[in-house]
Parts: C-alpha cells; structure tokens; sequence
C-alpha cells in the first residue's frame, strides 16, 4: 500500500508540475506607429520663376512629392526636393525631375528628421502667364 501510495503522489506532483508551467506563446507585435503627415502646397509658377515650400520630417522615412495638378494640364515642369538655405532666399536641390503634373509620386527619397523644402521651377516652357499648381508632399 505504502508503494501504491508513493506512485500515486508521485504522479500527483508531475501533474500539479505540469499544470503550473503551462504558457501560451504569442508573438511579438511592433510598438512603432509612424503616421504619414501630408500637405498639401497651391501657388502659381511665373516664367522663369520657382515657387518653394520648407516642410519638416519628424523622424527617418520616405519622403514623396507629387506635383498633382498644373493648368493648363499636361505643362511641364522642373520638381525638387532638397534642403533650404539659410537666408531662406530658396531651396539647394539634391534631388529633380522634369516632369507634368499626375496621380503617383514624381519624386521619392528617404529623409533622415531635419528641415527639407520642396521647389517646383521653370525649365523654359512657359512663355506668357503664370501657371497655378498644386503640390502634395507626404512625410514621415
């Protein structure tokens, strides 16, 4: 009896053991939430002139400019994105394209945090008036 007994705590105290460790894994979840911040830039571009905006990136990311509506539609222009002098007599370009206005970003870098401008500019089309646009730039 003294050995049934034994067995029978034995087995008692494994199952109580067992039952105590259980643990449900999970897996781990990202914390980090970055919300795009986007803006929105309306302006007219006269012949031979540029039209910027200084816009700040909060924290490291991809930053994208579209160049979304010009009038008349289909005129082309110069689109960059780079950092503002200090003067803030306008903006160095690091990065530029020629293009027309459209629905998908013309223009795409990776931005560590820090002050940026974006410059829409004459690349010698317009002749007589000013033509109005509008320019949307999203950041992190």
């Amino acid at each position: 009896m003294t050995r049934r007994y034994f067995l029978g705590a034995t087995f008692a105290a494994l199952l109580w053991a067992t039952a105590a460790c259980t643990t449900t894994l999970t897996s781990p979840t990202e914390t980090e939430t970055v919300t795009d911040v986007e803006g929105t830039f309306t302006s007219q571009l006269v012949p031979g002139g540029s039209a910027t905006r200084a816009f700040t990136v909060a924290s490291r990311g991809t930053v994208s400019v579209t160049l979304s509506t010009t009038t008349p539609a289909g005129t082309v222009v110069g689109l960059g994105i780079g950092i503002p002098q200090a003067n803030g007599a306008g903006c160095t370009l690091n990065t530029s394209v020629e293009t027309a206005a459209g629905s998908s970003p013309q223009l795409m870098v990776t931005a560590d945090s820090g002050t940026y401008c974006a410059k829409v500019y004459d690349v010698g089309f317009l002749t007589t008036s000013a033509v109005p646009f509008t320019l949307l730039i999203s950041r992190p």
